[in-house]
């Protein structure tokens, strides 16, 4: 067995294409996760408490449509006023549930300003509806004249537009009956809303779920798509593995080993401690070009993360080289080795998330071993130790599953 070994891998050394597996995918898995990039992905903004909180942006620019709210109207507010009262007004939105409020702070936007961002949020980004408020906002609230410190653009067909005129008309009423009633207007606004039975929010989500922050939702995602390269070197390694085997049977190597006394299991189990042990060298290199970027890039220790690399690519490694037994040509083995890596890649949710997909996809998609490697790569970035124990037993289940197989398929192609 180790002379098998032995020859697999001198002849993978001498392969150009596997030297380029070797050291590419690593480097470019690691630029991806170097890249410096936020709102890779949907965020769900509740607090400690599951309610709902203003949503605070950076800059104007600032997209919104990756706060997809779970189905409630998005607004984009321009806050040049930043008194009580606007954070009143604000907080009042967001507590009714039916609205996400995302806030920029903008003291002293001109209307050229303001005309720059609605055309630029109109064109490249997508809500429903933006306001903008202004500096004169407080003394035209109290007054009752609501005019040009508060200005909403519609920017959707959404039919719900209507209820955020409602809800504002309400608002500005209770400010104004406030200011009427004399004495301080947040105070009184204060002891209006006591009066207000109180909403519980219930969280009825299950224990075991995993909640990330929006930090760790852009590492995770940024994961996915390091993943989904190393799974491309992983597959590739698998069917140069594979092309060896092939080799072999048409040289009738395959049958001057079998006169050894070498069973089928055994030689194929040879073939897969290769692919084991280029599935250690890959994920060295990966190691090695690692520390060009900081540990907290990650989400994770360092040898965590390696240790899921590593079980990834005794998966792949072994499921491309049973692909590339039981095909049997070389060129099939190539396209297979595709195949398998772009529709598992996809289907595991690599690429987007599949949470508006149906029940179907969503059960296809815990076929695909990705798809646990990010249930797991979320309980390791949450200090989750149960993630360690997800990794053993599907690796378990992965290389059990592609063992028996492989050594069916030689059997098979032998009789054959």
């Amino acid at each position: 067995m180790s002379i098998i070994i032995k020859s697999t891998l001198k002849l993978l050394f001498r392969n150009l294409g596997f030297w380029f597996f070797l050291i590419a995918t690593p480097l470019l898995s690691v630029f991806i996760l170097k890249t410096e990039q936020t709102n890779l992905s949907s965020y769900e903004i509740t607090g400690a408490d599951g309610a709902s909180h203003i949503t605070e942006l950076d800059k104007p620019e600032d997209k919104v449509a990756y706060y997809g709210g779970k189905g409630r109207f998005v607004l984009k507010v321009y806050d040049g006023s930043g008194t009580e009262l606007s954070e009143y007004m604000l907080n009042k939105l967001t507590e009714s549930g039916a609205f996400l409020v995302c806030r920029v702070k903008t003291p002293g936007m001109t209307m050229d300003d303001m005309d720059a961002n609605i055309a630029s949020d109109g064109e490249n980004d997508r809500m429903g509806a933006v306001i903008w408020l202004r500096e004169g906002f407080d003394d035209e609230a109290l007054q009752g004249t609501v005019k040009d410190g508060l200005k909403v653009y519609i920017m959707s067909d959404d039919a719900r537009k209507d209820v955020l005129f409602t809800e504002l008309k309400m608002i500005l009423g209770q400010i104004r009956s406030a200011a009427a009633s004399g004495g301080d207007v947040i105070t009184v606004l204060d002891r209006m809303n006591d009066n207000i039975p109180a909403k519980s929010v219930e969280m009825l989500a299950s224990k075991d779920s995993v909640n990330l922050t929006n930090e760790q939702i852009d590492q995770r995602t940024l994961t996915g798509y390091a993943l989904a390269i190393m799974t491309l070197g992983f597959v590739f390694a698998g069917i140069f593995i594979a092309h060896t085997v092939i080799n072999e049977q048409k040289d009738m190597v395959l049958t001057r080993i079998r006169l050894s006394n070498l069973s089928d299991t055994g030689y194929f189990a040879s073939k897969f401690l290769s692919g084991a042990i280029v599935s250690a060298l890959l994920t060295l290199v990966m190691g090695a070009w690692l520390f060009l970027i900081p540990a907290e890039k990650l989400g994770m220790g360092r040898p965590a993360f390696l240790l899921m690399i590593f079980c990834l690519g005794l998966i792949f490694c072994a499921l491309s080289l049973l692909m590339g037994i039981l095909l049997g040509n070389v060129m099939s083995a190539n396209i297979a080795a595709f195949t398998i890596w772009s529709l598992s890649s996809m289907l595991a949710g690599l690429y987007f998330p599949l949470d508006a997909t149906n029940d179907t996809v969503k059960t296809i998609s815990y076929l695909m071993p990705q798809k646990w490697f990010l249930d797991i790569t979320e309980r390791l970035m949450t200090g989750d130790n149960k993630g360690y124990i997800i990794l053993v037993c599907v690796t378990l289940a992965y290389m059990v599953v592609t063992l028996s197989l492989g050594s069916v398929g030689i059997r098979f192609k032998n009789n054959e």
